[in-house]
């Protein structure tokens, strides 16, 4: 009773009813902290909104040496934390007990679904968070402290399950046709409770094999299909005198690695049955996986009834690549079909490899350009551009690209018609192709790469030159996408090859010195893949980090299942509640961002910016004067200045005018314009000024205000998925969220994207999902 009193007279709760006061004691917990102690440290993820109920404590702020500045001190009924609910970046303060005290500690997912049913206890929260934002925006400090936070986190990508609000039983599951692999994670701790494999399904000699902490198994049985397998999977983490489990209950959410996700499946989703709809109709493009990932789902809903199922795409982290590196130049007729495109695969480890690169180097994704190689049975190699995958070697099936242990890789569509021709029929292609060929079919020897080296250091030429082609191809698709990165800041190598051969690793690397990619001879021998999860095995004088990672495809499944609960999180009345929330669309069309003294030189000394028109966005506004762009190829005149003035200059055009003017742009949010092109810009009596970098294609986007924000229960730097309704209605992913307290709503779009849905005045759009949570 004491504590429904104490949170009804908290001033950002004042207007809550009996009932929504409930539901926040619900879920709330208090929390004792000793004077002293640590209650939120720099650099952490917020999670929470705390309420001081006894005691008083002290937040400060570090500068870059780890000086602390006390800035606040809060006493009962003061809030801090609120923060967390509309970003995902690391906290830029320590909040320390000064006394003995008694917090009141609040799910952030709780108190957005509260202010977003109650308008007047919303207005007050936005009012707090408005102007803390304003004093963290002005005070230098502020700013110095946050860049800080992203050296200090230990889990900045939540790599050790930190966003785990309570720790949860997370089992990862991998169906094959003749295997089963899997692995129940306790979310408390970054090392697995039980590691398991089931072989040889279909044989009566199928062998179980578990490693644990608290004590392994070895069996064979007669296990006659994955149902089976599956039953005997839970038989044996169930059994209570094994101490995995005192239930199956205690399993609260199952990940299923599944391999193709076809163009619908932008992330990991919850499985319903659209879900399954949906997986089942990519059956035909990976028939050696998706149906047996399948079966598993499905077997599983009904052995762990009471957990929450996620499939996790390999294709995900691809499915927002260019159209200029997902097309085939095919027929007009093939290219109509939406579903013949490149998709690429193993998207789930070249996300967590790039995501273990950023934070070994502390530096933020959406600051570097990382070439991915994940060598293994089965290999490809991944340019990723500020977090986001623009090319991969594989394509519409795995078979695309590098040599691999059976797959042959790239080969002459011509001699595929060849071989039909002469009378192989597509079932023999396809065993040759993929079961045949690569390392088994050149060697004759094995399709594992420790064979293939085994026996070329006994003299078998063919093993020789396996090695050698499987290290071009590599070695050749390393350059292409250097060059298509136009840079290089990191290179991985990851899976079983790429992290446990150093030899491999130096044949690769041989010819790349003069790119500014050095490996350390002494190091890349040393490397301990048994010991070390990231080493850095590049030369001191190398410009381009190379480091090598160990693959785990498990604890990334396990990550993204426990995000995708994350998404889910709120009631499903709450997912309709946003689904059915208009945003305005409109078109943002090629525009220039100026600071001053490109505008005088532009235009001449002692000008400035006058206003025509403001725009949609408060404090924004199109200038009377525009330029001309002058490009490689060709010109487009009359392009708009936007206002006020920035730090930096930048260009936003379109794919189409892209073409005109002869310049590859990359996709960037606006402001990120490290590694992009120049341009020529031309103003009045023919002032040119040539600009370095900054021509960009705008990232879609969706600008919030604050209160916005807590209405649909986003973040700033949220993405999302929305679909746009109109005569032709279609659904955009990889929308970022950008979250102020002086925007207004309004989702942007490009001029060919506005061509795309036929926009017209007034077009709206829904969210349709939550695409990924923000983090840095």
């Amino acid at each position: 009773m004491e504590l429904v009193k104490f949170l009804s007279s908290v001033k950002q709760f004042e207007d809550l009813t009996k009932e929504e006061i409930d539901y926040l004691l619900q879920n709330a917990e208090t929390v004792e902290y000793k004077q002293g102690a640590d209650i939120k440290r720099h650099g952490e993820i917020g999670r929470f909104l705390w309420i001081v109920y006894d005691g008083k404590v002290d937040i400060s702020i570090s500068d870059d040496d780890g000086n602390k500045e006390s800035i606040a001190s809060l006493a009962r009924g003061e809030i801090f934390g609120e923060m967390s609910i509309i970003t995902g970046e690391p906290s830029g303060v320590d909040v320390v007990a000064a006394d003995n005290s008694l917090l009141v500690r609040l799910p952030r997912e709780t108190i957005s679904e509260i202010f977003a049913k109650n308008p007047k206890s919303l207005s007050r929260f936005v009012q707090m968070i408005t102007k803390r934002l304003v004093k963290r925006q002005t005070e230098t400090t502020w700013s110095a402290s946050r860049e800080t936070a992203i050296k200090v986190n230990n889990d900045p990508y939540d790599l050790e399950f930190s966003s785990a609000v309570d720790p949860i039983k997370i089992l990862v599951v991998n169906c094959r046709n003749t295997s089963l692999k899997y692995t129940l994670f306790n979310t408390a701790y970054s090392v697995p409770l039980v590691d398991g494999i089931i072989e040889k399904i279909g044989s009566p000699d199928s062998s179980h094999v578990i490693h644990s902490p608290l004590g392994g198994m070895e069996q064979h049985e007669s296990l006659q299909d994955i149902a089976s397998a599956l039953k005997s999977m839970i038989t044996a983490i169930a059994d209570p005198k094994k101490g995995y489990l005192k239930n199956i209950e205690e399993i609260k959410a199952v990940g299923h690695r599944v391999v193709h996700g076809g163009d619908r499946f932008f992330n990991s989703i919850v499985v319903n049955d659209e879900v399954i709809a949906g997986i089942r109709s990519c059956n035909k493009m990976a028939p050696m996986h998706n149906p047996y990932n399948l079966m598993g789902i499905e077997v599983l809903e009904k052995l762990i009834p009471s957990a929450v199922h996620v499939a996790v795409f390999d294709t995900a982290f691809h499915r927002n690549m260019p159209e200029h590196a997902y097309r085939y130049a095919l027929s007009k007729s093939l290219n109509e079909d939406e579903t013949i495109r490149r998709y690429g695969f193993h998207g789930t480890n070249h996300n967590f490899v790039m995501l273990k690169a950023a934070e070994f180097l502390k530096r933020r994704v959406k600051e570097l350009k990382i070439i991915s190689c994940h060598l293994g049975h089965g290999s490809s190699v991944c340019a990723i551009d500020h977090g986001r995958s623009i090319d991969v070697s594989m394509g519409m099936t795995p078979l695309e690209g590098l040599i691999m242990g059976t797959r042959s890789g790239d080969v002459d569509p011509g001699l595929l018609l060849y071989l039909t021709q002469i009378g192989y029929t597509t079932e023999e292609l396809n065993r040759i192709l993929n079961t045949e060929s690569g390392l088994k079919g050149l060697t004759g020897v094995s399709g594992y790469m420790t064979d293939v080296l085994k026996a070329a250091e006994e003299g078998n030429v063919m093993a020789e030159t396996a090695i050698r082609m499987f290290c071009y191809r590599v070695k050749k698709y390393i350059g292409a996408y250097t060059a298509a990165l136009g840079g290089l800041d990191v290179l991985i190598f990851t899976g079983g090859i790429g992290a446990g051969s150093y030899e491999i690793r130096a044949r690769v690397c041989q010819g790349f010195e003069g790119f500014g990619t050095i490996i350390d001879s002494d190091l890349n021998k040393m490397n301990k893949p048994l010991t070390m999860q990231v080493e850095d095995v590049s030369d001191e004088k190398s410009k381009v980090k190379i480091l090598v990672i160990q693959p785990d495809e498990k604890k990334m499944i396990a990550r993204e299942t426990l995000h995708a609960m994350g998404r889910f999180h709120s009631s499903k009345n709450r997912i309709e509640d946003y689904k059915n929330m208009p945003i305005p669309v409109n078109v943002s069309a090629h525009h220039v961002h100026l600071n001053p003294a490109a505008f005088e030189k532009l235009f001449g000394a002692g000008k400035t910016l006058r206003e025509r028109a403001p725009l949609s966005q408060p404090g924004q506004f199109a200038a009377e004067e525009t330029v001309n762009l002058i490009g490689p190829k060709g010109r487009v005149d009359k392009v708009r200045i936007l206002g006020p003035f920035r730090k930096e200059c930048q260009v936003e055009i379109s794919r189409t005018e892209e073409f005109k003017l002869g310049i590859d742009a990359p996709v960037r949010d606006s402001g990120d314009i490290e590694g992009t092109p120049g341009i020529t810009l031309e103003g009045t009596e023919g002032r040119l000024l040539k600009i370095e970098k900054g021509v960009i294609c705008a990232r879609r986007h969706v600008h919030m205000s604050t209160e916005d924000a807590l209405r649909f229960g986003l973040r700033d730097r949220d993405v999302v998925l929305v679909k746009i309704k109109s005569s032709r209605e279609l659904t955009f992913g990889d929308v970022l969220v950008r979250v102020n307290p002086e925007y207004r709503l309004d989702m942007h779009i490009d001029t060919d994207e506005g061509n795309a849905v036929q926009h017209t005045v007034g077009m709206q759009g829904y969210i349709e999902g939550i695409q990924s949570r923000a983090f840095m």
